[in-house]
């Protein structure tokens, strides 16, 4: 009788130890949809907004079209179309100290059908007349209606400099899958964006979840 006591005894530690763990795990996987809605996500200072003229924006649209039509038949849906169509802002004045630096790019448009509405865009820095060019993932919404207005963000990878320099932000369009663009707007963001509280948290949930578990093998080696 006192060993099934003893077992019973040792399951229920665990299971609270499973629940934290679950719990912190659910907090983990909602954060990064919260952290889209963050003001100030994307650095310490916004530094400048560009909104792309509108013959700009018509040109890509143009260019689009243009594609489409030329799209080879031997070509899979979803695959980029070749060449691009580019714009280039004016310049801003980038220090050390303000470093890292991060593109954000806004697209807002319209779907043409039911279904998935994607932008494929690069950005970029041009710096002593070269131009740098800094990843930015596909910007896609699922499961978009007939005419529901979307807007699509993205971020590059933050960039630091070695030494103070002029530098003007660049966007190359390559297309818009399913999507009417209306307008397109750069953000110029400086600085490490600070940490939020949630952040810090899961930043410690590894060492908790550690300290869980030895505080259930000091309790379980006292049965």
């Amino acid at each position: 009788m006192h060993t099934l006591t003893s077992t019973r005894g040792a399951r229920r530690p665990m299971h609270w130890f499973w629940a934290m763990a679950a719990l912190l795990a659910v907090w983990a996987s909602a954060w990064p949809v919260q952290a889209q809605q963050a003001p100030g996500q994307w650095g310490l200072r916004l530094l400048a907004t560009h909104v792309l003229p509108p013959e700009a924006v018509a040109r890509f649209a143009q260019f689009q079209q243009k594609s489409a039509q030329t799209l080879p038949a031997a070509a899979q849906p979803g695959e980029p179309l070749a060449g691009s169509e580019t714009w280039q802002g004016p310049e801003t004045d980038l220090t050390t100290g303000g470093s890292p630096y991060t593109l954000v790019v806004r697209a807002t448009g319209a779907a043409l059908a039911d279904g998935d509405v994607a932008t494929r865009l690069q950005l970029g820095w041009v710096l002593d007349g070269t131009l740098n060019k800094v990843l930015l993932p596909e910007m896609a919404q699922k499961n978009a209606r007939a005419g529901q207005v979307v807007e699509l963000v993205g971020a590059s990878l933050p960039v630091t400099l070695k030494a103070d320099r002029k530098a003007a932000p660049v966007i190359e369009f390559n297309a818009a899958p399913n999507l009417r663009l209306d307008s397109v707007q750069i953000e110029v963001w400086s600085g490490m964006r600070p940490s939020s509280p949630i952040e810090l948290l899961m930043a410690w949930v590894p060492i908790l979840l550690g300290i869980a578990a030895l505080g259930f093998l000091w309790w379980a080696r006292r049965i």
